[in-house]
């Protein structure tokens, strides 16, 4: 994992999405601690990494096909969750949905994000 490219990503991120970025953290599937992060939430990482987990044994057991490159949560007061689960690593984040437009981040901003994070992985 290159550290140094994952705060650059994270500093893309954050011209990207503007006041619209809450907090995110990029953090370990192992143990859910947080590598690198803004406005970074140790709780939620080790949670969100508990229901990544959840959600990938529970769409196994169900029959569904496996989760693909990110899940996200609608949430009340105009906030979305949206975590990328890549191997052992996880990237989390916090939205304010009525900053974000959520066609360009999902459309634009998301797969330029996914992008980063395989590219600083892929330098282990």
């Amino acid at each position: 994992m290159n550290i140094q490219k994952l705060k650059e990503a994270i500093e893309v991120q954050k011209r990207d999405l503007g006041r619209g970025l809450l907090a995110t953290d990029i953090y370990s599937s192992s143990d859910g601690q947080s590598l690198v992060g803004y406005n970074s939430n140790p709780r939620a990482c080790a949670l969100f990494n508990k229901i990544t987990e959840y959600m990938k044994v529970s769409l196994k057991e169900s029959g569904f096909p496996p989760m693909r490159r990110f899940y996200m949560l609608d949430l009340a007061d105009d906030k979305a969750v949206v975590v990328i689960p890549m191997g052992k690593y996880q990237w989390g984040m916090l939205l304010d949905t009525k900053e974000v437009q959520l066609g360009l981040f999902l459309n634009v901003v998301l797969p330029k994000m996914i992008s980063a994070f395989e590219e600083a992985i892929a330098s282990e």
